[in-house]
């Protein structure tokens, strides 16, 4: 399932794995500052993000709504609307409380949520709120077939120039126990929401669902548009089919997205009756992408189980790991490779303790061991055919993006 992610009802779009063939023509070393600038970009958008104005204005909104005297009609429910609920994950992004990855796992609906009647509740609380600077109050109008509310856009204005509306509520009934034994309620399918600035559209959310003769989420999808940023999600599964995608946009630009596909037999006998994931899993992808530096990943889950339930030496896992596994770096505007992958065999050496009598105390002690052993690591392979350890590549030669980063989580957890 999609959902409109703009004001001209544009379609999520979603990336996919992808393995180019054709290396890059830039040198390892070029490949790497592009890659260190790439990060210290994304940085600088969440930044820009953060302190856009349809943030500002949700931050605003909940400080308007805490402490206030609410209508009767919403009492204690305005916590546990899904749409204040909404604004409230984004306020707490744009004032440092929640990171990005948070805010977009939490723009969506869980099983624990604790399932009411969408439906009713929806429907009781429906009609205009409008705050009032002076008392700190909001007055309730019911009116129309939206949940309306009408709000300084700033903490200390006293003009009531902003506007954020919920409706669009579209539920299904199913007999189905995931809100609870014997849960006859309504899910939800559809759910919109806007607020508007001094009447511009600052942010968009769109909320769209599908459940199968059981109950149980089918699909999944939700966009937020917030200035010129969209966040979007989607998740679906079957029996044979399981996919989940996550992205974050300025315009058409991706900062940030990763996903995941598979296949394989998921249906519950079969989970419930697997001894590994061999049994259930037959083949898996995964991309990751920051800007325009993609890491897409590719797995036959099935044959890498059964070789390695068969090897019975390191070398044999080696041969079982790079036959069924494989680990492309590219740009994503030009699918052009920076690196493949392989598996290699290295020496890991490790503390080992052991208790050990020391006869001229008559007693045991701890005793520091220094061990060897061998373990699989993964590489990269450049186009000159040179090597490099996967963690290095990404970790060495990036102290600009280390340091940005964690200048830039310093200031959310300061804020």
């Amino acid at each position: 399932m999609f959902v409109g992610c703009s004001k001209d009802d544009d379609k999520v779009t979603t990336t996919e794995p992808e393995f180019p063939t054709e290396y890059s023509e830039l040198t390892v070393a070029q490949n790497k500052t592009k890659l260190e600038d790439n990060g210290v970009s994304l940085v600088n958008n969440i930044t820009t993000l953060k302190n856009s104005t349809g943030i500002q204005a949700t931050i605003a909104f909940t400080q308007h709504l805490e402490g206030s005297t609410v209508p009767d009609n919403i009492g204690g429910r305005v916590a546990n609307n899904s749409g204040v609920k909404l604004l409230q994950t984004l306020s707490s992004f744009g004032q440092g409380r929640s990171s990005a990855t948070k805010t977009i796992k939490g723009l969506r609906i869980s099983e624990d949520d604790g399932f009411i009647s969408f439906k009713s509740e929806y429907e009781e609380v429906i009609g205009v709120y409008t705050y009032n600077k002076a008392n700190d109050s909001w007055t309730y109008e019911k009116t129309g077939d939206k949940i309306t509310f009408k709000f300084p856009s700033t903490e200390n204005g006293t003009v009531n120039n902003a506007q954020y509306s919920v409706y669009g509520l579209q539920t299904v009934t199913i007999n189905s126990n995931l809100g609870g034994d014997n849960y006859n309620g309504d899910y939800p399918t559809a759910l919109k929401a806007e607020l508007l600035v001094d009447d511009v559209k600052r942010m968009e959310y769109n909320f769209s669902a599908a459940y199968n003769s059981n109950g149980d989420p089918s699909s999944t999808a939700i966009s937020l548009t917030i200035d010129s940023y969209t966040l979007a999600y989607e998740v679906s599964n079957s029996t044979t089919d399981a996919k989940f995608d996550y992205s974050l946009k300025n315009g058409s630009e991706i900062l940030f997205a990763y996903g995941a596909r598979a296949t394989g037999n998921f249906s519950s006998s079969a989970v419930e009756g697997s001894e590994d994931i061999g049994g259930v899993l037959t083949t898996s992808s995964a991309y990751f992408q920051i800007k325009n530096i993609k890491f897409s990943g590719e797995i036959n889950a099935n044959a890498l189980a059964d070789a390695l339930a068969s090897a019975t030496t390191i070398e044999q896992e080696l041969a079982a790991w790079n036959a069924n596994y494989k680990l492309v770096v590219f740009y994503d505007d030009t699918k052009k490779k920076i690196a493949d992958s392989e598996f290699y065999i290295t020496e890991e050496e490790y503390t080992e303790w052991e208790m050990v009598w020391i006869e001229e105390l008559q007693d045991y002690e701890w005793v520091e061991n220094e061990v060897t052993r061998e373990s699989l690591e993964i590489r990269l392979v450049f186009a000159d055919s040179s090597k490099s350890d996967l963690a290095t590549y990404t970790d060495t030669g990036f102290e600009d993006l280390k340091n940005s980063f964690e200048s830039f989580i310093e200031d959310l957890e300061n804020d």
